[in-house]
């Protein structure tokens, strides 16, 4: 999924535990599940791989933050959310594995953890199918579908 998925998930996750530590390992664990599901856009690929792959995907995540904050001020001014220490970590949580993944590629870190690392995250990707890029025409509905459904929860719970 991407960050807005990854970051709403985080908010539901820490508005409903209400403790940051256990809304922190839970949101890294959505993470991984969620990254198991078939995501990945093969426009989006194929746009990536012509230029410079690096500033594009620094492009793509700024993006993409934009969006998910757009959504966490709606949610704090027109939904009734409570930005406190467990919707914090619960969002820190669910994004952390791609900053992560993100800072290695950037900066160009390579050691041993960091591969085992890169190498887990590639297996969640998997997990469920072998990894796919889908055409934009699937992936749009599945991230604004979760999307949906997790700002109901959020906004219901």
């Amino acid at each position: 999924m991407y960050q807005i998925v990854h970051g709403t998930t985080g908010i539901l996750i820490g508005s409903q535990t209400g403790n940051p530590y256990l809304a922190f390992i839970l949101g890294l664990i959505s993470h991984f599940i969620l990254d198991a599901i078939p995501h990945d856009s093969e426009e989006l690929r194929d746009w990536q791989n012509k230029g410079d792959y690096i500033k594009k995907i620094a492009f793509e995540a700024m993006l993409d933050l934009f969006v998910f904050l757009v959504i966490l001020y709606s949610l704090m001014n027109f939904g009734g959310l409570e930005l406190n220490y467990a919707v914090g970590a619960g969002v820190i949580g669910a994004l952390l594995p791609d900053y992560i993944w993100g800072a290695a590629e950037l900066f160009h870190i390579n050691n041993i953890v960091l591969e085992k690392y890169k190498a887990f995250h590639s297996w969640a990707h998997g997990v469920i199918h072998k990894a796919v890029y889908l055409p934009w025409y699937l992936v749009v509905p599945i991230q604004i579908g979760f999307l949906i459904i997790l700002i109901i929860l959020i906004l219901i719970l």
